[in-house]
C-alpha cells in the first residue's frame, strides 16, 4: 500500500495543472495585459511570495519589469530565472512539456533583453536556441541586428537577404528590409540605404511603425535631400506607437537647428519629450540619452551653452546603452563629449567675460572655476579624439551627416580643437579625392572644415579663400554653418587688415546670430563713449577689457551715459544704424551700477535670437512632461 501510494504521489507532477494556468496567475496576467502594472505586480509578488521558483510568476515579474518600468536588467534576471525553472520541471523535452508556450516566450524575451543590454552574441544563441526547438515557428530574421552590431555586416546582408522573400518568414520582411537599410547605412552605402528605407516605408503605408519614415527621412537628410527629410519625418510623427523606438522630432529639431528656424526647433524638442514621455516604460528609458543627446546639440546650436553644458555634462556622466541605433556606442560617446567640450569652451568664454567686471571679491571664485573648465576642457578634446579616431575615424567624422559623421555641421568646423588643425587638413585633402557620387554634395561642408582649420594652421590666406568659397556654395539652407563661416572669416579678415570686410560680415553676424562671436571667440571692435560720469567710466574700462569688446575706431559705437541710478548705453554699427539698446540694473553705488551693465550688455549683445522661457527650459528637459498617451493626439496638430 505504501509503495502504491509513493508511486502515485511521484506522478503529481505530469497530472498538475503548470504554474501559468492557476486563477491567480491569470488574474495576474490579466493585469498585466490590460496595463494595470502596478496591480500586476503586487499579484505576482504575492505568488512568488508563497512559492519563490514559480517560473511563471518569475517570468510575468520580468515581463513587469520590461514592459510596464523600463528596468532591463531586472526583467533579464527574471527571464533566466523563469528558463532555469522551467528547464529543471521539464528537463528532457520543455519544449513539448506542458509549459512548452511559455518557454517559447520567456526564450525570445531573453533574447530581446540580451540585445538590450548589448549582449549580442547571447542573443544570437538564443534565437537559434529558439529555432531548433520550435522550428514551425522561427525567427531567424531576428538575427539580422545583433550581427549588425557585432559588425558582421556582410554576414547580417545575406542572412536578410535571403530570408527577405521566403514566404516562411514573410512576417519579419518589413524587420529584415529595416535591417538592410541599416547596413548600408553604416558601410556608407547610402544611396542603397535609402532605397530600401523608402521601399519599407512605401510597403508598410499608413498606420506603420514610424521608424520606417524616421529612418527614410534621416537617409535623405545624410545625402544632404532637405525637404525631402523633413517631409519623411513629419509622416513619421503621424504614426505614433507607444513601442517604437524612433523620436522623429529630435531630428526635426536638429534639422529646423541647422536652418536657424528656431522657433519651429524649440517646439519639436518640446514635442520629442512629449513623444518619449508617452511611449511604453522600456522605451522612454532607453531613448532618454538619445533624446537629451537631441537637445543638448539644439540648445548649443541656439547659443544657449549654459543650459546646454547642463545637459551634456548629465549626459556623458551616464553611459546608456544603444541597442536600438546602429550607431557605434563608441561613436555616440564621442559625439557627446565633443558636443560637451565645445559647451564648456563657451562657458569659458562666459566666465572670462565675467572676471573683466567682477568686483574683487568674485575674482578667486571665478579664477577657480575658470582653471577648473579649462582642465576639464582639455581632457574631454583628448577624450574625444581617442573614442572617435580608435572606432570610427576623423575622415568620417568630418563629413556633414552619415554613419560616422557628427551630424552636426554647424558645429563640426570645431573639430580642430580635438585633433588638432593638421591631422584635420589632411583628412579633408583625403576626403576631397574620393570618387563618390556624394563627394560633390559634401564639398562645401569640407571647404568650410578646412577653412577654419587653416585659420589655426596659420595660413590665413588659405583660410579667407576657402571660407569664401564655402560662403558661396554651401545650401541656402544650412544657415547656422554659414553663420560660423562667417565668425571665422572676420577673424581671419581682421588679421589681414582688411577691416571694412570684417565690419561688413561682422555687421550682419549682429543682426542676424551674436551668439556666434562667443562661439567663434570673436571681440567686437568698438569706442566707447563715456559721458564723464564715474558709472559710465568704470563699465567703459571694464568692456575694453573683456574678451567680446576690442578698443578700435572704424567698427562699432557705445554710447554710455548715467543718472544716479544705472547706467545705460546705445550700440550704434559702423553703418550708424543702431544695433541695440541696454540699460543696467538701478544698483547702490557706481561701481556696482557699472557692473550691472556690464552685465547686462554681454547677456544681451551676444544672446540668442529666441528668447527663452523658463517654461521653455522645462519643457526642452522633460521636467514638466505632464503628457501621456492620451494626449498625444496634439503632436501631429
Amino acid at each position: 500500500m505504501k509503495k502504491l501510494l509513493c508511486a502515485l504521489l511521484l506522478m503529481v507532477p505530469l497530472w498538475a495543472e503548470p504554474p501559468e494556468g492557476s486563477a491567480d496567475y491569470q488574474k495576474a496576467e490579466s493585469a498585466f495585459q490590460s496595463q494595470k502594472y502596478a496591480q500586476a505586480r503586487q499579484l505576482t509578488e504575492a505568488l512568488l511570495k508563497q512559492e519563490p521558483d514559480n517560473y511563471a510568476a518569475l517570468y510575468l515579474l520580468g515581463a513587469i519589469y520590461h514592459y510596464g518600468e523600463g528596468s532591463i536588467p531586472r526583467a533579464y534576471y527574471c527571464y533566466k530565472r523563469a528558463r532555469r525553472g522551467i528547464e529543471k520541471a521539464y528537463p528532457d523535452h520543455p519544449e513539448s512539456s506542458a509549459s512548452s508556450t511559455l518557454y517559447g516566450v520567456v526564450l525570445q524575451e531573453l533574447s530581446e533583453t540580451a540585445q538590450q543590454l548589448e549582449h549580442y552574441q547571447e542573443a544570437l544563441d538564443l534565437i537559434d536556441e529558439r529555432d531548433r526547438l520550435y522550428p514551425s515557428q522561427k525567427q531567424a530574421a531576428r538575427k539580422g541586428w545583433p550581427l549588425l552590431k557585432l559588425g558582421r555586416f556582410e554576414e547580417s546582408r545575406q542572412l536578410m537577404l535571403k530570408l527577405l522573400d521566403d514566404p516562411e518568414h514573410w512576417a519579419y520582411r518589413d524587420h529584415a528590409l529595416n535591417t538592410l537599410g541599416n547596413i548600408e547605412f553604416e558601410t556608407d552605402n547610402l544611396e542603397k540605404s535609402y532605397e530600401y528605407f523608402q521601399k519599407i516605408a512605401a510597403e508598410a503605408g499608413p498606420g506603420s511603425d514610424p521608424v520606417f519614415y524616421c529612418n527614410a527621412g534621416e537617409a535623405a537628410r545624410d545625402l544632404l535631400r532637405y525637404d525631402e527629410s523633413e517631409k519623411l519625418m513629419l509622416k513619421s510623427t503621424e504614426n505614433f506607437n507607444p513601442y517604437t523606438y524612433s523620436n522623429p522630432w529630435g531630428f526635426l529639431a536638429e534639422l529646423y537647428a541647422a536652418e536657424s528656424r528656431m522657433p519651429e526647433a524649440l517646439e519639436a524638442l518640446k514635442r520629442m519629450q512629449a513623444w518619449r514621455i508617452s511611449a511604453s516604460a522600456q522605451v522612454s528609458q532607453n531613448k532618454w540619452a538619445e533624446c537629451y543627446g537631441h537637445a543638448g546639440s539644439v540648445l548649443l546650436q541656439m547659443g544657449y551653452d549654459e543650459k546646454a553644458l547642463e545637459i551634456l555634462e548629465r549626459l556623458i556622466r551616464r553611459q546608456d546603452r544603444n541597442s536600438s541605433i546602429s550607431t557605434a556606442p563608441s561613436l555616440v560617446e564621442g559625439r557627446l563629449v565633443y558636443l560637451y567640450s565645445l559647451a564648456l569652451q563657451r562657458n569659458i568664454q562666459r566666465a572670462r567675460e565675467k572676471l573683466s567686471y567682477a568686483s574683487w571679491k568674485e575674482v578667486p571664485a571665478l579664477l577657480a572655476r575658470l582653471f577648473s573648465m579649462e582642465r576639464q576642457v582639455a581632457r574631454e578634446r583628448e577624450r574625444a579624439a581617442n573614442l572617435i579616431a580608435s572606432r570610427t575615424g576623423i575622415d568620417g567624422f568630418i563629413q556633414p551627416y552619415g554613419a560616422r559623421a557628427l551630424d552636426s555641421p554647424s558645429v563640426s568646423s570645431a573639430c580642430w580643437t580635438c585633433f588638432g588643425p593638421g591631422a584635420v587638413i589632411a583628412a579633408v585633402e583625403r576626403s576631397l579625392k574620393l570618387d563618390k557620387p556624394e563627394m560633390a554634395a559634401r564639398k562645401p561642408y569640407l571647404t568650410a572644415i578646412l577653412g577654419e582649420a587653416y585659420l589655426y594652421d596659420w595660413r590665413v590666406a588659405d583660410c579667407v579663400a576657402q571660407l569664401e568659397e564655402a560662403l558661396k556654395t554651401l545650401p541656402a539652407a544650412e544657415v547656422k554653418l554659414r553663420h560660423r563661416c562667417e565668425a571665422v572669416l572676420v577673424r581671419a579678415l581682421m588679421q589681414q587688415g582688411k577691416r571694412a570686410e570684417a565690419m561688413s560680415h561682422l555687421q550682419s553676424l549682429m543682426d542676424t546670430d551674436p551668439s556666434q562671436l562667443r562661439a567663434c571667440q570673436v571681440a567686437l571692435p568698438m569706442t566707447i563713449e563715456s559721458d564723464g560720469s564715474q558709472a559710465a567710466n568704470s563699465a567703459r574700462n571694464w568692456l575694453y577689457a573683456s574678451p567680446r569688446c576690442q578698443r578700435g575706431s572704424g567698427g562699432f559705437t557705445l554710447k554710455l551715459q548715467s543718472d544716479q541710478e544705472k547706467v545705460t548705453g546705445q550700440l550704434v554699427g559702423p553703418d550708424g544704424t543702431s544695433a541695440g539698446r541696454f540699460e543696467g540694473q538701478p544698483r547702490g553705488n557706481a561701481s556696482d551700477s557699472a557692473r550691472s551693465f556690464c552685465e547686462v550688455f554681454h547677456a544681451q549683445a551676444f544672446a540668442p535670437i529666441i528668447d527663452l522661457s523658463q517654461g521653455d527650459i522645462r519643457s526642452i528637459d522633460g521636467s514638466t512632461g505632464a503628457v501621456r498617451a492620451d494626449a498625444l493626439k496634439n503632436l501631429a496638430e
